[in-house]
């Protein structure tokens, strides 16, 4: 029983706090942003689903939209025709928001005075043809009274000022949470020390191999790029 109990609380300890950086990698906030984002994004299609007049684009957009960006959209992707207004598809999607996949590809970084930027790394896919070599695309979002509203566009080829201080922010964080994991199995370790001679199995010696296994990974975890 002892020597089960020693191998079930070594496990329990690396799936806490292995996961505990992954969890905080996305909140509850950033799937409400998320949600406005994709919400703001079929506003954007609505448009191209018929024609409109000026008066109900500004409807449609003004919920999501400031009145910058909604003119900046415009000016690049709305044509008037004799029924009214109506976008087309077009392979340069500028202000429109970005594809993002809404996982763990897509970050989210806060900046200054209540604006948030959201972006992903876009890479290039190698087996078929595309328009752009790997790239950067994000929105920055402005928090209101009434909530967020999307007030710039970005397209860069170079890695963004904001993009490598938050990467540099992560793998400090990574560093950080994986030295108090070793604390803590650190404990479990000279428990490990005392039960082996008399429980010769594996359960007994996880918490000896974790608490190596994660100084190694400690030692290095600078070593680690983007």
């Amino acid at each position: 029983m002892l020597k089960n109990m020693s191998g079930i609380i070594a496990i329990i300890t690396i799936i806490f706090f292995g996961s505990s950086y992954a969890s905080a990698e996305q909140s509850p906030g950033d799937q409400e942003v998320y949600s406005f984002l994709k919400d703001a994004f079929q506003s954007q299609l609505s448009l191209g689903e018929k024609h409109h007049s000026l008066e109900e684009i500004d409807q449609i957009l003004d919920p999501y939209f400031t009145k910058e960006y909604q003119q900046s959209f415009q000016k690049e992707h709305l044509f008037k025709e004799e029924a009214g207004y109506i976008t087309y598809g077009t392979d340069f999607p500028a202000y429109y928001i970005p594809f993002f996949s809404y996982d763990e590809e897509t970050k989210v970084v806060k900046g200054k005075d209540g604006e948030i930027i959201v972006y992903e790394f876009f890479a290039s896919d190698e087996d078929m043809p595309s328009l752009y070599d790997d790239h950067y695309e994000y929105v920055k979002l402005q928090e209101t009274s009434t909530g967020w509203i999307v007030k710039d566009y970005g397209f860069e080829y170079e890695m963004p000022d904001f993009v490598i201080s938050n990467e540099n922010e992560r793998e400090v964080s990574i560093v950080n949470t994986f030295s108090k994991t070793d604390v803590s199995l650190n404990r479990i370790y000279p428990f490990g020390m005392f039960a082996y001679p008399f429980f010769h199995s594996l359960p007994v010696t996880i918490p000896m191999m974790a608490s190596h296994l994660l100084q190694d990974f400690n030692q290095k975890s600078f070593l680690v790029t983007r």
